[in-house]
């Protein structure tokens, strides 16, 4: 097993705390690190102390969405290689023009899909 320096590290930004307890539980018990934010602001908070190696975040927020949250991110020399999926119940329908989004995922996903979608990301 990886040393806590060498796991990769998922921010999981979802405003609902159940599923973001879930989503952190699922990811943490294959062995990734976690960082957990309720929100865009508090997710970019957290990226200034520990910078992730993926980002997974809800859609619609309150204070800053998912898709203001990825163009933050794409934006800045620090984070902009880091790829964002995007985990919503309704996801936009002009999906495809979001070049700042890597993955859309659909909730509610099931547990191999989360996890096959992140694993790809970390390569």
């Amino acid at each position: 097993m990886a040393s806590s320096a060498e796991r990769k590290t998922v921010l999981v930004v979802e405003d609902h705390e159940d599923s973001r307890e879930m989503l952190c539980e699922i990811l943490e018990n294959s062995g990734l690190s976690v960082i957990a934010a309720g929100n865009g602001i508090e997710a970019i908070e957290r990226m200034q102390s520990q910078v992730p190696n993926v980002v997974l975040t809800d859609l619609s927020m309150p204070r800053m969405d998912g898709i203001e949250l990825a163009r933050y991110i794409k934006s800045h020399d620090r984070y902009g290689h880091i790829p964002v999926a995007l985990i919503s119940a309704n996801l936009p329908a002009a999906s495809p023009h979001f070049p700042e989004i890597s993955a859309f995922l659909l909730k509610p996903c099931s547990v191999d899909h989360l996890l096959t979608t992140v694993a790809q990301l970390l390569r």
